[in-house]
């Protein structure tokens, strides 16, 4: 078997495999813990998260550059590794004397940071300067600018915002001027939670007005596809009867009380968050994040559940912004990202719940790689046609606005046309005798196979003498064995639990999206360079 190179320019599917230009960023911020704990939260979020924000920055009180010791090469080349991008943030932990410091010395502490952003090779950074106010304005502003121009292109400045849904222009809200801070930067995160804060009266951390309030005040200021809608991963809680309250509490542990303690759980549909009413005895041990232990008394709790979160997760799509974010990850149950792809994306498909193939789904449609029907079906357990495995495999190997040559006598005026040329011109598809290709018959799995080989850098490395399939051989697949072995061989490929690969059966729109995500982290590589087809198999009907 020959090396193989080709183009991945990850675009991909034409009418019924489409470009998505929807998808959206997912971010959320690493705080509290070491390299070791943060990659494994990141572990749990399955493919939901595009992008991290660890905590690696802080100010030092002559307004210098401090590098915490989480700052860990192996944790951003291991995130790096999972697809994600890092962005560390910079924080002033709400202490505004080492914000002004660092501001008042903007061009060093700029040149500094943008010298240590590259040197620890993260993506990015993203400034999470609080509690200035509008005496601050003017020169924080002109901090990001002087940091824009310090960063190298290639890395990305985000900017934290307060929620402003007042319209406020003094405070720490009036710290922040949206529109230069919106020109100056790559994307404002709206930072849209504490709404209710510690030490204030007892409301929600983020009801959903005021979330979609926070994200319409900054629509008038900064387009939309610069805008990422903060959430939060914890709640609030107030004792009865206790001079002060509004402690945070992480979601994860009033869920854990609720279910030690028997709280009385309900929906505040006027807030649209998740409260509780817990009550503690002198023996109980409630000890939530950071070991503190609540002592005896009724406490009550306003906190995000599934409901709420989703409900925030809409706004996204309903008003087109980039993304959204979370503080902080870890401090949200697990199940969450069971189905958070699905909420950031307002419920593209409203057939895929609970299918086995829905993280595949969700994956490339995040990425832009698809999308389904106008009904907002996606068939997974539909079949794939050659016409649109020809439109897939065009526009994953950055073939779409290539011209395309050499037509069919039964493609003319068919959606697919020019895929379908273009895969002839490339050798990737063959047609039938008569010049016919049949684009909407559907392709089998072997065919699929064959198709999927030639688009891999591989050498032949492989003992392709080997059964792995009790269905599958030299003899019975002589075109199609040794691409069949080589794909299941670097886990692109599967077959069933009964042993059986099924080389005749129709691939479904499922088990393909399965093995372009299989082939999204191929280790081989690719080329960028189109045209690189040697020797192409054509696909022959049998």
């Amino acid at each position: 078997m020959h090396l193989k190179k080709c183009p991945i320019f990850i675009i991909v599917f034409a009418v019924l495999f489409q470009i998505n230009a929807g998808a959206y960023e997912s971010l959320s911020y690493l705080y509290g813990g070491n390299t070791t704990t943060y990659i494994n939260s990141v572990n749990v979020t399955g493919a939901n998260l595009t992008t991290v924000c660890p905590d690696y920055f802080e100010i030092n009180g002559n307004g210098t550059l401090k590098t915490t010791i989480k700052a860990d090469p192996l944790f951003v080349y291991s995130i790096h590794a999972k697809g994600i991008k890092v962005i560390p943030y910079l924080s002033n932990n709400w202490d505004r004397t080492l914000g002004r410091a660092a501001v008042a010395n903007r061009s060093a502490f700029a040149a500094e940071l943008a010298a240590k952003v590259s040197e620890v090779e993260c993506d990015g950074v993203n400034i999470d300067i609080q509690n200035l106010t509008e005496a601050d304005r003017d020169a924080f502003t002109d901090f990001i600018r002087l940091l824009r121009a310090a960063l190298p292109k290639s890395k990305v400045l985000y900017v934290c915002t307060a929620a402003n849904p007042w319209g406020l222009t003094t405070g720490w809200q009036g710290s922040y001027d949206y529109k230069a801070l919106g020109s100056n930067s790559d994307m404002l995160f709206i930072m849209a939670y504490d709404e209710h804060y510690s030490g204030g009266t007892p409301g929600a951390v983020a009801s959903l007005s005021f979330s979609e309030q926070s994200v319409k005040y900054a629509l008038k200021y900064v387009p939309p596809a610069k805008v990422m809608l903060g959430i939060p991963f914890y709640g609030r809680y107030w004792k009865q009867g206790a001079a002060a309250g509004g402690y945070g509490i992480t979601i994860s542990d009033v869920e854990r009380l609720v279910s030690a303690y028997k709280a009385v759980t309900w929906y505040d549909s006027s807030a649209q968050c998740a409260r509780a009413t817990l009550v503690l005895s002198d023996t109980d041990n409630a000890v939530i994040w950071g070991s503190s232990r609540l002592s005896a008394g009724t406490y009550d709790i306003w906190y995000e559940n599934d409901t709420s979160i989703e409900k925030k997760l809409s706004l996204v799509s309903k008003y087109g912004l980039a993304g959204a974010g979370s503080w902080a990850l870890g401090q949200e149950p697990q199940r969450i990202w069971k189905n958070y792809g699905l909420w950031l994306l307002g419920k593209p498909f409203i057939d895929i719940e609970n299918h086995w193939a829905q993280s595949y789904i969700l994956n490339l449609t995040q990425k832009g790689i698809i999308s389904g029907f106008p009904d907002k079906r996606f068939l997974p357990n539909g079949n794939l046609t050659r016409a649109q495995a020809a439109a897939l495999f065009v526009n994953f190997l950055g073939l779409r606005n290539e011209p395309g040559s050499g037509t069919f006598s039964d493609t003319a005026g068919h959606w697919a046309e020019k895929q379908i040329s273009i895969t002839k011109q490339y050798g990737i598809f063959a047609g039938y005798g008569g010049n016919l290709f049949y684009p909407n018959k559907n392709i089998t799995r072997e065919e699929f196979a064959v198709i999927c080989d030639k688009v891999l850098y591989s050498p032949d490395t492989v003992n392709f003498s080997q059964k792995i399939y009790s269905d599958v051989s030299p003899e019975t697949n002589p075109w199609s064995n040794k691409s069949i072995i080589l794909l299941s061989m670097n886990n692109i490929l599967s077959g069933y639990p009964d042993g059986t690969f099924k080389p005749g059966n129709t691939i479904t729109r499922a088990e393909a999206v399965r093995v372009i995500s299989a082939m999204l982290d191929y280790p081989g590589g690719f080329s960028v360079a189109p045209g690189k087809f040697k020797s192409p198999i054509p696909i022959e009907p049998h």
